[in-house]
């Protein structure tokens, strides 16, 4: 009898409870029986990779977290080349509507780290708005962006600054940004910059996580650094205006 079947899959219960989800709603979430979720509880089963894919998003966690199995499973036949997308030798190479289009997907999570402001802003459109629309349908969004902006980089990072006091959006500012990756749920898309080229001339990645992720892993972790070395923003406070009486 493993420990498994003593113990039940507690990393699964603690991430339910954390996130208030109960065994109906998780189940109604994925569409299947609720007696599947208890025994991924109960035995510690692991469930289909779509599902358990679709579960941990839905819990705000990492599916190779709450089944360390999975990752075992594709160890072996997960190389970090399986999960570059695409590659673009330049910037501009990159189509347009691709920036756009990878952080509409997001469904769970969506991390922001970049140090060209103005570009993004750009290729993605109003991303404020974007920003905001995704945090009102329940995506987490982290937003780290540089402390010294100027010019139309400063505007922007005005807009987002206000966005600051949005349930689920957190605004932060680091020193030491010097590329841009977009993330959306397993999806990135990573600028990687070079000593003495500007950055409309970097390369840039798109990868997709798979597996224990030999080479998203790095980035993920690298946004999670950013995002707690990070200097948290808030709203300025707003002061009432007082009558002045003669």
């Amino acid at each position: 009898m493993t420990t498994a079947t003593i113990t039940g899959n507690e990393r699964l219960r603690g991430a339910m409870t954390a996130a208030n989800v109960t065994i109906e709603a998780l189940a109604g979430h994925l569409g299947i029986d609720p007696k599947s979720v208890e025994r991924w509880l109960s035995t510690g089963r692991t469930p289909h990779a779509r599902h358990a894919h679709a579960a941990a998003r839905r819990l705000d966690a990492d599916a190779y977290h709450l089944w360390p199995v999975m990752g075992e499973r594709r160890r072996s036949v997960v190389a970090p080349q399986a999960e570059v997308v695409a590659s673009y030798a330049t910037r501009s190479m990159v189509p347009m509507d691709l920036w756009r289009q990878v952080l509409d997907s997001a469904t769970a999570t969506l991390d922001l780290a970049v140090a060209n402001l103005a570009f993004v802003a750009h290729v993605v459109g109003d991303l404020p708005a974007l920003l905001a629309d995704k945090a009102a349908c329940g995506v987490r969004v982290r937003v780290v962006i540089p402390e010294t902006l100027t010019g139309r980089a400063l505007q922007i990072a005005d807009a987002l600054l206000a966005l600051a006091d949005h349930p689920g959006i957190q605004i932060a500012t680091h020193a030491g940004l010097v590329a841009d990756v977009l993330r959306a749920d397993d999806d990135l898309l990573v600028s990687t910059p070079v000593d003495g080229m500007i950055p409309s001339l970097a390369p840039v990645l798109h990868l997709r996580r798979l597996g224990p992720a030999p080479l998203t892993g790095g980035y993920l972790a690298s946004l999670d650094h950013l995002v707690m070395s990070a200097e948290p923003c808030t709203p300025a406070p707003v002061v009432p205006l007082r009558a002045v009486t003669a």
